[in-house]
């Protein structure tokens, strides 16, 4: 990688002669908290009192999971740089892992819009990692040397010259080079300019089973970079977007269908028809996803391994539904709900949340076509005794004002797909219609 000229002295370390540090901002009142942002950062992801330290569970399933959080102001210009300690390493049992594969703690930036789970693993993220790796749209390449418990990284982003925008680190003071020079302008990652968090660039943390401590200014103890100045300086430099606060009115949807019948083609696509809403959708993929395992059952990789996680996912998602019912978010549980007694048992905790059901159900063409699909592609299928047992106790949902209702749903929504033909939705609560 690209090394150019350090910027903590000749020397390359935090002993910088005289003048050569950067410049230290005073404090100012008026000046907003910059800290870790409870509306962007995963479920199982804890934020202490201070605004500035975190870590995720650990327990159980827990352990395998990567979690992320972002900060709560980006920028879109200007040369600056933040800081992270990593704290401790949070004791798990992990057997069937590498010792130095159980507590990693991964560092850098991304867009607003970038997943916060998935640092340095998208096209708009790039992070340095405690296995000496720099990451970048999910290329891993040696950089650094390794990092952990004790350790300071400070990572530092200079977009004056858009085009040839840099992102650069130092690890406890050493000055470790250019991890990659971008494109942040129109033509790349968009950055510059004028919009909301999803065109800025925000500290990003990505961890399993460590505690960090995040340094967004001087006031944190972060010792700014020669050149650049501390994260929270671009607020009164113009340069700052907020990121994502708390939702108004938060909304949670629940999908309704057997195996196979589309729920989760229905739910990624209203998310992106939406983003506005910033859906979270909760299901065993996304405890999949956070244990980096996506595309599970595409591999084939049944067995006793798949059983294992699944039962993991299981678990994850019964605490993360949760965490959910406490946070001020709009979610999408992603599960067969067939079972009127399961549907009013998982929507309990959410009594402040406005609720719909969408209920989807194909034709039994339909049904037959997509359940060998998905039995072709997982190289397993659902047992038909299972199938069977669902359709025997499928009742369909009625919203809270229905006669003899004791479903807490205010609306509901039934999707009807037909064999190559398009859906259609009744009666009429999501103005939505997916073609299959």
């Amino acid at each position: 990688m690209a090394s150019k000229k350090h910027p903590l002295g000749a020397s390359g370390t935090n002993e910088a002669p005289p003048g050569k540090r950067g410049k230290l901002e005073t404090p100012s009142a008026s000046k907003p908290k910059v800290a870790l942002n409870p509306f962007d950062c995963n479920l199982d992801f804890s934020i202490e009192s201070d605004g500035i330290s975190g870590s995720a569970l650990h327990n159980e399933g827990f352990a395998y999971c990567w979690s992320g959080a972002r900060a709560n102001f980006g920028i879109r210009g200007g040369k600056y740089c933040f800081g992270c300690r990593v704290i401790e390493n949070q004791p798990v049992v992990m057997e069937d892992t590498a010792k130095e594969q159980q507590n990693l703690c991964r560092v850098g930036l991304s867009k607003g819009e970038s997943d916060v789970g998935s640092l340095g693993e998208s096209m708009s993220s790039f992070g340095y990692g405690g296995t000496g790796k720099f990451s970048h749209r999910g290329n891993f390449t040696t950089y650094g040397g390794p990092f952990g418990a004790g350790d300071t990284i400070i990572c530092a982003v200079d977009l004056e010259n858009p085009s040839h925008a840099t992102i650069s680190f130092a690890k406890n003071g050493r000055w470790l080079g250019v991890g990659m020079e971008f494109d942040a302008g129109p033509r790349g990652l968009g950055i510059t300019g004028a919009g909301d968090y999803k065109n800025a660039l925000f500290p990003h943390i990505l961890l399993k089973n460590v505690k960090i401590r995040m340094m967004l200014s001087i006031d944190h103890g972060l010792q700014p970079l020669q050149g650049y100045k501390a994260w929270d300086a671009a607020i009164l430099d113009g340069n700052a977007v907020r990121g994502p606060e708390a939702a108004a009115n938060c909304e949670i949807i629940m999908m309704v269908g057997l195996p196979g019948s589309g729920k989760t083609t229905w739910a990624e696509k209203w998310c992106k028809e939406h983003p506005e809403k910033r859906y979270m959708v909760l299901g065993t993929n996304l405890a999949l996803d956070q244990m980096k395992v996506p595309g599970l059952m595409r591999k084939k990789n049944y067995g006793e391994r798949f059983e294992r996680l699944m039962d993991r996912a299981t678990k994850i998602f019964n605490k993360l539904i949760e965490r959910a019912s406490k946070t001020s978010r709009n979610f999408i549980i992603d599960q067969t709900n067939v079972y009127r007694s399961a549907r009013i048992r998982k929507l309990k905790p959410f009594k402040n949340f406005c609720k719909t059901a969408v209920v989807v159900f194909p034709d039994p063409e339909e049904l037959k076509r997509r359940t060998c699909a998905r039995a072709q592609e997982m190289g397993k299928e659902v047992p038909q005794e299972a199938v069977n047992e669902m359709l025997a106790n499928f009742l369909l949902p009625n919203t809270k004002d229905s006669l003899n209702s004791v479903e807490p749903f205010d609306e509901v929504c039934i999707i009807l797909i037909y064999f190559f033909k398009q859906s259609y939705i009744l009666p009429y609560v999501l103005p939505y219609a997916s073609n299959t």
